[in-house]
């Protein structure tokens, strides 16, 4: 699992980012850190107990890479290309998305909690006992994709399309739902109460 010391700067509380013994916003020298942490992710295919909490990652293909307990906590991803990748025990918690491909991804066991998604694509992927809970996502897609045993509790979706997806025992209870679309889904299965419930 990733490390979660705390930064050494003085009366600092977040987690240290791999690779330093502070917080992003502690870092002697940002820019050269992160940039060591950018190349690292574009050499290698596989990784495994990275902290990354707070990193900002822009233009970056990590389509086939394969992470496996990481923390991306409070990270922003834009414009990004994710197709294929494959996460396991991952943390996005309160992370921003914005402009990525994920299409036929694999997340299992991973965690989304109040994190914000804007045009994310994850088409044709398994997203397996995944927390989207107090998720905001707009103009995404998650089409064709299996989310068996996934929570979107208390979450806020704005055009957001679930076409011929597989929902069993997906949760969308306390949810906020706009031009949501189920087509071809079988939505019976998942859970929503009345207030949440869309014709």
């Amino acid at each position: 699992m990733f490390e979660n010391r705390n930064c050494k700067h003085l009366q600092c509380r977040r987690h240290v980012v791999h690779g330093s013994e502070f917080c992003v916003r502690h870092l002697p020298d940002s820019a050269s850190h992160l940039g060591i942490l950018s190349t690292m992710l574009s050499d290698s295919r596989v990784f495994e107990s990275l902290s990354l909490n707070r990193v900002p990652f822009a233009g970056q293909n990590w389509s086939g890479k394969s992470f496996d307990g990481c923390s991306f906590m409070g990270s922003e991803l834009s414009d990004m290309n994710l197709d294929g990748a494959s996460f396991r025990h991952c943390f996005f918690d309160f992370s921003r998305w914005s402009n990525v491909s994920a299409k036929g991804v694999t997340l299992l066991f991973c965690s989304f909690s109040g994190a914000q998604l804007k045009k994310v694509d994850w088409t044709g992927s398994d997203l397996l006992h995944v927390n989207f809970n107090s998720l905001e996502a707009s103009d995404c897609l998650f089409s064709e994709s299996d989310l068996y045993f996934s929570r979107f509790v208390g979450a806020q979706l704005k055009v957001v399309q679930f076409v011929d997806c597989n929902l069993k025992k997906t949760q969308f209870t306390g949810s906020r739902l706009e031009q949501v679309d189920f087509r071809y889904s079988n939505d019976d299965e998942a859970e929503f109460d009345e207030e949440t419930r869309t014709p």
